[in-house]
């Protein structure tokens, strides 16, 4: 997918020099592309991803408590915990796998960040290329 057409779909996204997780991924589905192009093409045209659905980042000032919405008390079924420890190695488990866990599992994406932080698993690699 050329990048040029995905900078061209950020361009006129009303968000000011920001750019929703939800939103690159819509952008992604609708040019058929992978999702980490559009995140490369979002940071080479100055945009920054924002209000990430794992919760990880993007809600508020960076440095602050309320940048991140994982933290709070873990609220899913141990199927949930278990599907998150079985799918992690080294302690990091990819974005896309708890994507998978949430939608097998009925939970919002948001509570299986929340769960996967809980357990001290960190996220990684981003499927936007975040980190």
């Amino acid at each position: 997918m050329s990048s040029e057409k995905i900078k061209e779909l950020l361009s006129v996204y009303p968000g000011r020099g920001t750019l929703p997780c939800a939103v690159a991924h819509f952008i992604a589905a609708q040019l058929k592309a992978d999702p980490l192009d559009v995140g490369k093409a979002a940071t080479e045209a100055g945009v920054k991803l924002d209000q990430c659905q794992l919760g990880l980042f993007g809600y508020g000032r960076k440095g602050l408590s309320a940048y991140k919405i994982v933290g709070r008390k873990v609220e899913v079924g141990q199927d949930v915990l278990d599907s998150i420890k079985s799918g992690a190695q080294g302690g990091k488990i990819p974005c896309l796998r708890l994507w998978e866990i949430a939608h097998a599992s009925g939970v919002m994406r948001a509570e299986a960040g929340n769960a996967a932080d809980a357990l001290g698993i960190k996220v990684s690699p981003c499927q936007l290329g975040a980190f």
